[in-house]
């Protein structure tokens, strides 16, 4: 759809994106083949999961889209500072960052909507310890009550090879979201720029790089879930 704005046509799925997806699909129609097969009790379960689990190919469809948006604006940034660029550069950067940010919110929100789908799923009742949780918090409650230790390993170590770019994803995140905390004031203070000084923007390939990473581990969290989730839902 947002290839338009570069005259573009839509997109054809390849890589972690198409696999990812299909992951997803496969688990929908797992659950569809069966629909007839629950009882009335449990038929709302099924059919909550089912609504849940469409969402998440939109959802990729959408941060994908904001990716590459934000992927093609970085492209026409070349300056350090703001006052270096002229008109044409400025409204890339603008738009860039518009659609940097977009991306990596509906890049957590995605981890969240997993941990949640997650919770659910295996009835984990993370809210019993927190009332607003994310998937890293689901991930842990896994991890302590020792349910699905399998998908729970797999799931971790993925976090941990993708930690780096996603602490600075959710730190980006964080500042956006929240706006503030003590550390952040912190460095802000330390950072304070002096009257006269120019604005220096961010490092612009830096941030596209650690979103392609973002992006490429929330594409490999999805098929590593949902091929577990499918094949265990099979087996019982």
């Amino acid at each position: 759809m947002l290839r338009a704005l570069f005259h573009e046509p839509e997109r054809v799925d390849s890589g972690l994106l198409l696999e990812a997806g299909n992951a997803v699909r496969v688990f929908i129609e797992h659950l569809e083949s069966k629909e007839h097969h629950h009882t009335a009790s449990d038929y709302p379960k099924y059919h909550r999961q089912a609504i849940w689990s469409k969402g998440f190919i939109d959802a990729l469809d959408e941060l994908e889209q904001s990716k590459y948006c934000c992927e093609r604006y970085a492209e026409h940034i070349n300056k350090m500072f703001l006052e270096d660029m002229n008109a044409q550069e400025v409204e890339a950067y603008r738009l860039f960052v518009y659609f940097f940010k977009n991306a990596f919110i509906r890049l957590f929100s995605i981890l969240d909507k997993l941990g949640t789908f997650m919770n659910d799923l295996f009835e984990l009742k993370t809210e019993v310890l927190k009332a607003r949780y994310s998937y890293f918090t689901v991930l842990r409650r896994m991890h302590e009550k020792k349910i699905h230790g399998a998908l729970e390993v797999q799931l971790y170590t993925l976090k941990m090879d993708y930690k780096s770019p996603l602490d600075r994803l959710r730190n980006q995140r964080n500042m956006e979201i929240h706006y503030i905390n003590a550390e952040m004031l912190d460095d802000l203070m330390q950072k304070e720029p002096y009257p006269g000084d120019r604005i220096h923007v961010e490092n612009v390939k830096s941030n596209v790089a650690d979103l392609q990473q973002g992006f490429d581990m929330v594409c490999r969290t999805l098929i590593i879930a949902f091929s577990y989730i499918t094949a265990s839902i099979a087996k019982g």
